[in-house]
């Protein structure tokens, strides 16, 4: 697996279910990592700890638009980074990504959550996992699902719609719930023959066209499914 960009996806995990899934993030990972490989005057460093995050976020961004600066940071964080895969020995098969100052991993074993002198701390926890379209993340909590490279807007007007078929997608595959092939079926036959409410035909995900890059995703959940079902 290549590590040396900040979005980074496990081509070979499209879906996992009945794992114990974790989030670490970086804390304050700007500042962090400016402190760590001194890429501000020590005064700079205290004054940024004090901000509040959003107006910290705002002032590190302004800082970046320096490219020197910009890659020092980016050069502090992959290493911080890398180094955390390295001391807690996350082998690259357990990796399902990486993104930017956050790690996404099946865990297996106790994590040391200090590297470089920097913290990591757990942020969520989950039981299963889909990538959709290369770079959609779906993980769920055992009952919600957080949503990875989606348009918040466009998530938000499925919540009563194709979220909530996920949702049940997820629950009856970790419940070991044979019917959720029957589940999957109707649903497939009534979106054909247009007998679910509008919503079910807003494009999912991204802008598309009326409701045929939602007959992909469809496809794909089948496949994952039937995929997963013949593991049990």
């Amino acid at each position: 697996m290549d590590k040396s960009k900040l979005m980074v996806f496990n081509d070979e995990i499209d879906f996992l279910f009945h794992t114990n899934i974790v989030e670490y993030d970086m804390v304050a990972a700007s500042v962090s990592v400016c402190e760590r490989y001194k890429l501000l005057p020590k005064e700079k460093i205290e004054w940024l700890k004090l901000l509040p995050k959003d107006r910290r976020t705002r002032e590190m961004g302004m800082m970046q638009k320096d490219k020197e600066f910009s890659d020092k940071m980016i050069s502090g964080l992959l290493e911080t980074r890398d180094r955390f895969i390295e001391v807690n020995q996350i082998k690259d098969s357990d990796i399902i990504s990486l993104h930017s100052d956050a790690l996404f991993f099946v865990m297996k074993h106790e994590i040391e959550n200090k590297v470089n002198n920097i913290e990591f701390k757990m942020k969520n926890q989950y039981c299963a996992y889909m990538k959709y379209d290369k770079h959609i993340e779906m993980f769920y909590t055992g009952e919600s699902i957080d949503f990875k490279q989606v348009n918040k807007d466009l998530i938000s007007q499925h919540a009563l719609g194709i979220n909530m078929y996920l949702n049940k997608i997820f629950e009856k595959i970790e419940n070991y719930d044979e019917t959720v092939v029957e589940y999957i079926a109707e649903m497939n036959s009534k979106y054909l023959q247009d007998k679910l409410p509008d919503f079910f035909y807003l494009p999912w995900g991204k802008l598309g066209k009326y409701k045929i890059d939602n007959l992909q995703l469809f496809s794909f959940l089948a496949n994952v499914v039937i995929k997963e079902l013949r593991s049990w």
